[in-house]
């Protein structure tokens, strides 16, 4: 997609925090050596316009075929995973079904319910002391960013 094109597609969005977002991540993408394809385009608008920010691969799939219906499932998967590559998707494994995606705009944390399966996101130190711990005690280097914490969110606790 050439220059022209992403700031046309930029100036679409509506909504100035969403067009300044969309602009980012294209220029990431950009600057650390991909291409914005038209194909990278539709999987990253489908994660953007996701009320839900963690995605499985079948959820992008279903949101690209929204304006693509012969849209194929195995180019959103290896789309995913070049985009993950590349950095602008951040991959985790949540539990114990399908890894889900999010774009990784921002650092952060994941907070998963054990009741509800619901997912937040906690600030990016929330394990830092943790870390730390581990670190000088064992000598683990801990990857916080694929620590997913378990428990009961506030709504199943109740």
């Amino acid at each position: 997609m050439s220059r022209n094109r992403i700031a046309d597609a930029v100036e679409r969005a509506t909504d100035p925090a969403a067009a300044a977002h969309l602009a980012a991540i294209l220029e990431r993408l950009r600057h650390d050596g991909g291409r914005v394809t038209a194909t990278r385009r539709l999987v990253i608008d489908a994660m953007l316009g996701s009320h839900d920010h963690h995605l499985t691969a079948a959820d992008v799939v279903e949101a690209v075929r929204r304006d693509e219906p012969d849209f194929h499932p195995s180019t959103v998967y290896r789309t995913l995973d070049r985009l993950t590559e590349l950095g602008v998707v951040d991959r985790i494994q949540i539990g114990p079904g399908p890894a889900v995606y999010h774009l990784s705009h921002r650092p952060h944390r994941h907070l998963v319910c054990d009741g509800c399966g619901a997912v937040r996101e906690a600030p990016p130190d929330v394990l830092d002391a943790v870390a730390t711990r581990l670190a000088t005690e064992t000598g683990f280097a801990l990857n916080p960013g694929a620590t997913p914490l378990h428990g009961l969110c506030e709504a199943c606790t109740i």
